[in-house]
C-alpha cells in the first residue's frame, strides 16, 4: 500500500472513530434524559383547606422490652396530651409525661410546673445550668401560676420568654 493510500485510511478511521464518539456522546445524552424524566419525583400538588386541622392527643407507648411507640388518638380520648404510658412485665402500668424533646417535636406545650430539668433543655436557649434553676425556683415558689412567671428565674428575660413561649404551658400548678 502506499502512503497516499495509508493517509487515506488513516483520515477514514479518524473520521469513523469521532462520528462513533458523537453517537455514542448523543446515546448517552438521549439516555440520561430518559431516565431524568421516568425516574425524577416530580412534586405533588398539595390542596389546601381553610378548614381547621382536628385536633389529636397524642401519646408515647412504651412496651416492656423498651421499644417506645408514638400513637395519635381522637380529640377527647381519655389520656391526656403528652402522656407516656409504661408498660413493665408484671403488668403494671406507669403514667408519666413523654420527654421534652418530644413535646417539641409533636407541638405540645410542655407543662412548666412538671417537667424536669432535662425536658427543658429541649426548649430554645436553655441549657442545663437554666434549666436546673427552672426547676428550683418552681420549688421555691410552689409552682408556677402563668407562664410569666418564669422571668423569676435567673437567667430568662422577656427576650427568652417570648422564644420560648409557644412551647410551654401552665396546666397545673405544681
Amino acid at each position: 500500500m502506499s502512503r497516499g493510500e495509508e493517509a487515506n485510511l488513516d483520515k477514514k478511521d479518524a473520521d469513523g472513530q469521532a462520528r462513533n464518539i458523537a453517537l455514542l456522546i448523543i446515546a448517552l445524552f438521549l439516555f440520561v434524559i430518559y431516565f431524568w424524566r421516568e425516574f425524577s419525583i416530580a412534586p405533588e400538588r398539595i390542596r389546601l383547606s381553610s378548614s381547621p386541622l382536628k385536633k389529636q392527643t397524642i401519646v408515647e407507648i412504651e412496651e416492656p422490652s423498651g421499644l417506645s411507640r408514638v400513637y395519635s388518638l381522637p380529640e377527647g380520648s381519655e389520656i391526656k396530651n403528652g402522656s407516656k404510658i409504661t408498660l413493665h412485665k408484671d403488668g403494671a402500668i406507669d403514667v408519666g409525661l413523654m420527654s421534652g424533646e418530644k413535646h417539641i417535636i409533636f407541638s405540645i406545650p410542655l407543662d412548666i410546673n412538671k417537667a424536669a430539668a432535662q425536658d427543658f433543655e429541649a426548649l430554645p436557649d436553655i441549657g442545663p445550668k437554666l434549666a436546673e434553676r427552672i426547676v428550683e425556683t418552681r420549688e421555691r415558689l410552689g409552682g408556677f401560676k402563668t407562664v410569666r412567671d418564669l422571668k423569676r428565674v435567673k437567667g430568662i428575660g422577656d427576650k427568652k420568654l417570648k422564644k420560648i413561649q409557644e412551647w410551654i404551658t401552665v396546666e397545673s400548678n405544681g
